[in-house]
């Protein structure tokens, strides 16, 4: 059976709006300034409840790290999510694991997502830390995660240092080296996340100096 064609006027709107679509992601994203290979930039972050601060740096020698920035209001995310706390699972004695919880990708006073309103999440762009400290606590309650979580400063540094938003996987070796740099969301998850569950099969409880080897 044939695929009826759309109409010229209509297929001009589809055009349109993945144009719009595209515009919106490429105008939300910080420039690329990480490449594989390159130091990763230090940060440090608090946990929600802020009992805890996480400094990258003082992982430098001890174990990798897997940074995994992304918010509740992105659809992609959610659902990659369950792979990385199975990777959690796995090799959590042996590689620290962190969620980064950055500004939204979908807010509804943005660029809203209709799933997330057919799941019920309806979340407005925090505006302050204290708002955006309370959806990061929503999307650990519904991840159910152990994956330590930290929350991005509302300068949204961390997530300009990595290019992290909308969401985005990177594994740092013992180094602090940037050994996995997934591409950015949507796309980019599933791939980042292979390529993660790869190095720590490959190099789970070895040195980083042995992983060229």
């Amino acid at each position: 059976m044939m695929i009826p064609l759309l109409r010229p006027a209509a297929a001009g709107l589809l055009a349109l709006a993945l144009a719009a679509s595209s515009h919106a992601a490429r105008a939300g994203r910080h420039p690329e300034t990480i490449r594989t290979g390159q130091p990763a930039p230090d940060f440090t972050l608090r946990s929600p409840d802020g009992k805890t601060a996480v400094t990258l740096s003082d992982y430098k020698d001890r174990q990798p790290v897997v940074l995994i920035f992304g918010s509740y209001t992105c659809p992609p995310f959610r659902d990659v999510y369950p792979t990385l706390d199975r990777l959690h699972r796995q090799y959590g004695s042996e590689v620290a694991f962190f969620y980064i919880y950055i500004r939204e990708a979908h807010p509804e006073d943005g660029w809203k997502m209709p799933r997330n309103r057919r799941e019920g999440i309806k979340i407005d762009d925090p505006k302050t830390m204290a708002e955006r400290v309370k959806v990061a606590e929503q999307a650990c309650t519904y991840f159910k995660t152990d994956i330590p979580a930290l929350v991005d400063t509302m300068d949204d540094a961390t997530d300009r240092a990595y290019a992290g938003w909308p969401s985005r996987i990177f594994l740092v070796d013992r180094d602090g080296k940037v050994v996995v740099r997934g591409d950015p969301g949507p796309r980019g998850l599933v791939p980042a996340a292979r390529k993660v569950e790869a190095w720590l099969k490959e190099h789970d409880g070895t040195p980083a100096t042995d992983a060229t080897k």
